[in-house]
């Protein structure tokens, strides 16, 4: 029977200094588009994280304990149709004189093969540019269904000018927050 979830966790300590070097690892990874590799001693995860992903930060205080503790957890969540993304291998594979670096390398090789030759990921949201009956360009943001769910509300004199605008709110929503509103 085939496995329905993968978990691997894991959980330790580390002073500040550590930490920010685990982080600039990780953006690093995410920078050169290698996967992630995490390594609790007994299995290893490697991690390809895809181009666009759900993102949750999320900050708790707990005051009710004898000694208040404080949280920050980061979610990274994205479709993973083909089960590629994760991988989990027993950590004595790299002891018995397989490279991490060349195993990793390879793995990231093949997911990213799959994804240049297949055709665009139908679940991919897209921007679309393009010129209305009164000949002003406009963008659209289209759901991976295909509807639209959302669109500049205006017109742009210029082709330039409608792609400058769909990258100011590529790059504004990351930050955007939800707020609830009364009518």
């Amino acid at each position: 029977m085939a496995e329905s979830s993968i978990e691997f966790e894991l959980e330790r300590a580390y002073d500040r200094d550590e930490l920010a070097a685990v982080f600039r690892e990780f953006a690093a990874a995410l920078a050169a588009d290698r996967p992630l590799r995490i390594d609790d001693g007994e299995r290893t995860a490697t991690v390809t994280v895809p181009p666009r992903v759900a993102a949750e930060f999320e900050v708790e205080r707990d005051i009710d304990d004898e000694t208040p503790v404080a949280e920050l957890e980061i979610e990274l969540e994205w479709d993973d149709p083909e089960g590629s993304s994760i991988q989990l291998a027993d950590s004595e594979l790299e002891e018995s004189g397989v490279e991490s670096d060349e195993s990793v390398s390879n793995v990231d090789s093949e997911a990213d093969g799959k994804r240049q030759r297949a055709q665009p990921d139908e679940r991919t949201s897209r921007f679309e540019v393009y010129e209305d009956r009164a000949d002003e360009w406009r963008w659209r943001l289209v759901h991976w269904n295909g509807n639209i769910i959302a669109d500049s509300g205006e017109g742009y004199t210029s082709r330039s000018n409608a792609e400058r605008a769909v990258r100011s709110v590529m790059q504004s929503a990351p930050a955007a927050s939800i707020e609830g509103r009364e009518n």
